[in-house]
């Protein structure tokens, strides 16, 4: 019997979506589960299950084949790529290409999650169905009234949230204006590539899915995609198990498509000024406290988490670890993107880094 990888996720969580993509593409044997009553909309996951019982506190959550539990989606999509060398592989051979698909994951990871949860917690029609449809999704078969109640518990507390992570009416319209963009980029993209690095999908393709698979799904965001971006909406289906997929890594030399330089200008006009006024608010002792994040001219405020000043941090050791000549050929698209500037160290970053790796 081959090993079996064990995927505990859940509804909603994009993340989730992203792991299970990955490990079908990659052929790799595994069972999906959605641990049902884990999660009842309070806020954290159940006491006295497996996830818990894992030391872990939210989803996605792997058990490797011996047994042991891991999350973090990035670390753990990197160490099946160890794991399995070869087989599918989901990261760019060129180390310059890597860089660029594993900058536009990041971003796609840390930014996207903001508009979907302002669109999702604000727009009346997603208020009605998210809260019940994830809720259901969690509990199973449960009488309305529990349902409800799960419902409204989810509701409120996502409410809050929201606010707290920048989703207010003087933040909305840059969240919503980068929404709009993306769809836009990848369109176009779509018309003449299905993936962003090749024929094949990439890390940066995978980072893209996770959190589209919920923008495909929420009332007004899937209405905006279908109206705007039918190939999006489509690729969204495709993404979610490619494991029929073949095909080969663009030249290391190979004009970026457009829509590469597209999503590249995304994450360094907005992503990485974000990211870079966590790792402010880190190195000052200030995590989880107010911050605000100069984005195109508009003081984004949002809250200081720490775990986005270590996707910068680890970003930037990445960046100072390539071959100098990796790096000059792949300045040009930095510079052009707005991205150069954030990606070298500041005084004090480097030796605040943390060791990458699974959680």
């Amino acid at each position: 019997m081959p090993e079996v990888y064990r995927l505990l996720g859940g509804p909603g969580s994009p993340y989730s979506h992203k792991v299970r993509a990955v490990l079908r593409y990659r052929h790799l044997p595994h069972r999906w589960i959605v641990p049902l009553g884990a999660f009842r909309g309070t806020g954290a996951l159940g006491e006295g299950t497996e996830i818990a019982g894992a030391g872990k506190r939210q989803v996605p959550v792997i058990q490797f084949p011996e047994g042991s539990y891991h999350s973090d989606s990035t670390p753990i999509i990197d160490e099946l790529e160890k794991r399995h060398a070869g087989q599918r592989p989901v990261v760019p051979e060129d180390t310059g290409m890597a860089f660029l698909a594993r900058l536009i994951e990041e971003a796609a990871d840390e930014w996207l999650p903001l508009p979907m949860f302002d669109y999702r917690w604000n727009e009346e029609a997603d208020r009605a169905f998210c809260p019940r449809r994830q809720m259901a999704g969690w509990l199973g078969a449960v009488p309305e009234a529990e349902l409800g109640e799960a419902a409204a518990a989810f509701l409120s507390r996502q409410e809050t949230l929201r606010e707290i992570l920048g989703g207010t009416a003087e933040n909305r319209p840059l969240l919503q204006s980068t929404y709009d963009e993306l769809l836009g980029y990848m369109e176009a993209h779509l018309a003449t590539q299905l993936f962003l690095f090749g024929s094949r999908p990439s890390i940066a393709d995978f980072g893209l899915y996770g959190q589209l698979s919920q923008y495909a799904v929420d009332p007004t965001t899937s209405e905006l995609m279908k109206k705007k971006a039918v190939r999006l909406f489509q690729w969204v289906q495709l993404m979610d198990d490619a494991s029929g997929i073949d095909g080969e890594w663009s030249a290391p030399d190979a004009p970026l498509s457009a829509g590469v330089r597209g999503l590249l200008k995304l994450t360094g006009e907005v992503a990485l000024p974000m990211l870079q006024a966590a790792v402010d608010a880190h190195l000052a002792g200030k995590d989880f406290h107010p911050m605000v994040a100069e984005i195109r001219g508009h003081g984004f405020k949002t809250i200081a988490r720490p775990y986005q000043a270590h996707t910068l941090l680890w970003l930037k050791q990445r960046y100072a670890e390539l071959d100098v000549g990796v790096r000059a050929r792949i300045e040009p698209a930095l510079a052009e993107s707005g991205c150069l500037p954030w990606l070298s160290f500041r005084d004090g970053e480097a030796e605040k880094t943390p060791r990458y790796g699974m959680a």
